[in-house]
């Protein structure tokens, strides 16, 4: 799989940017601020429907657009993918006027092979892996985040997961609200039968979301342990653990519980803490809730890990995940890596670049200069240059 074209129209700081890629390694170049990150930005956001750095899909829409001829300003991404099949991809974001605008309210359209979809729809149709400076937060930031981050890659290779999701996720809202009614009428002595529906429904997605993610994780584990120890050149072992609020524990990917006795273990935390969520109105245990820990050698790393350690063990993970989606779709996903050279010492560097030429895949690589790149990979990458004014080209050697 691969971008075979590229058109971008005031998203960011490209006013207008309409670029054919070659598949194979490319290198992105240009000082800070120049547009390097939003070129990935851009191929993620296709790949996704979520941008990894804005809050709000109107921070997509360069600052200058202007309203014409009734149209609110708006941005658009566009792309030809090339995988089995030529794939056509858009998403247009239009920033809100008016009340909207003041409420941060943008409205997303979507088009695949020129035929209007739901974003749901678009997600899967192209495979990407991020890594960039940022992604050090999947280890010290949020559980929010580790549970976005896995949410995201496992909806790329399985398109009922990500149904499911959608689906989960209102349960929970329409639960959470039962259970905020009660508390507000101040009843305590509510009936299983009253929550009987939505308790079934959160079993029955959840119990499924929870086995998906254990398998994945169980996937990544086999895959990132071999590259974490050729990365970090040491025997200690890398460990992704998933600490579920069902379970009541911290899971290794090993011995993975069967989805009947996941919907089993829900049903019986669900009575367990019936009278806690009802004091509390708010629905306790599941996937909505569940965290992501990494270990080396047992040892946690967002605790204690200093931050070339959590470096490769990202990076680690991350080349798995590419291995995950070859495994699951029969195609290398797009590989994006975000100013990730310069940030490595001298043999991870090397050893992250004779990675990514082995596998031979489209990956796109950003750095202000030549010189952290080697030159085993500048001579079989294709060159283009960023401006900070929204413009790219190719640049000769």
């Amino acid at each position: 799989m691969y971008c075979a074209s590229l058109s971008l129209t005031n998203f960011r700081n490209y006013k207008q940017l309409d670029v054919e890629l070659p598949n194979g390694p490319i290198l992105v170049l240009g000082s800070n601020a120049s547009g390097k990150t939003t070129l990935l930005e851009a191929l993620y956001f296709l790949a996704t429907t979520k941008s990894h750095r804005a809050t709000s899909d109107r921070e997509l829409v360069n600052w200058d657009a202007r309203p014409d001829l009734g149209i609110p300003p708006f941005s658009r991404v566009a792309a030809r993918i090339q995988r089995r099949g030529a794939v056509g991809v858009e998403i247009i974001v239009m920033r809100g006027e008016g009340a909207d605008a003041d409420s941060g309210v943008a409205r997303k359209r979507i088009r695949v092979n020129n035929v209007a979809r739901r974003a749901i729809d678009l997600i899967g149709q192209v495979n990407a892996v991020m890594f960039g400076p940022q992604d050090l937060d999947l280890i010290v930031g949020s559980p929010a985040l580790r549970r976005r981050y896995l949410d995201i890659t496992i909806s790329q290779i399985d398109s009922h997961y990500v149904r499911t999701l959608q689906t989960y996720n209102k349960v929970v809202l329409q639960r959470n609200s039962l259970l905020k009614s009660f508390a507000e009428r101040g009843r305590r002595d509510v009936s299983s039968e009253q929550l009987a529906y939505w308790d079934d429904e959160l079993v029955r997605h959840g119990a499924y979301l929870l086995k998906r993610r254990l398998d994945a994780i169980g996937q990544l584990n086999q895959l990132a342990d071999t590259l974490h120890a050729r990365l970090a050149g040491t025997g200690d072992a890398l460990e992704v653990l998933y600490r579920s609020t069902v379970m009541e524990q911290t899971m290794p990917a090993t011995d993975i519980p069967a989805e009947a006795e996941l919907r089993d273990a829900y049903s019986k935390n669900l009575r367990a803490s019936r009278a806690d969520e009802l004091r509390r109105a708010i629905t306790l245990a599941g996937p909505h809730r569940d965290d992501l820990q990494f270990t080396v050698g047992g040892v946690d790393m967002g605790t204690y890990g200093s931050r070339g350690q959590q470096r490769s063990v990202i990076l680690a993970v991350k080349l798995a995940e590419v291995e995950l989606m070859k495994s699951a779709t029969g195609e290398m996903p797009l590989l994006l890596l975000d100013d990730v050279v310069s940030e490595l010492d001298p043999e991870r560097r090397r050893y992250l670049l004779e990675a990514v030429l082995e596998r031979q895949q489209q990956v796109l690589v950003t750095a202000t200069d030549l010189v952290p790149v080697g030159r085993e990979f500048l001579s079989r990458a294709s060159l283009f240059e960023t401006s900070g004014s929204g413009e790219l080209h190719p640049r000769t050697r």
